[in-house]
């Protein structure tokens, strides 16, 4: 991370690292040290807590759809 004096500008790359790294956070695919430290980061920022919840409803509907089966008037005839 290039770190600023200005901590306007090092929040802001904070919070563009932590939104990068949210779809492998959901994932599971983080290491360990890494998860922590998003989970730090959103814990105390509200932006990024607001977009990590959105991205897990987001998420865990499309799973969701994934799951259910599909009418047979969806299946094109092959």
């Amino acid at each position: 991370m290039n770190y600023t004096i200005n901590p306007v500008r090092r929040h802001r790359a904070r919070c563009r690292e932590v939104r990068a790294g949210m779809g492998d956070y959901l994932d599971g695919d983080l290491e360990t040290q890494a998860a922590a430290s998003l989970k730090r980061h959103v814990r105390w920022c509200p932006s990024c807590r607001r977009m990590l919840r959105n991205l897990a409803r987001t998420v865990s509907g499309l799973r969701a759809l994934d799951a259910r089966p599909v009418a047979a008037d969806h299946i094109e005839a092959g």
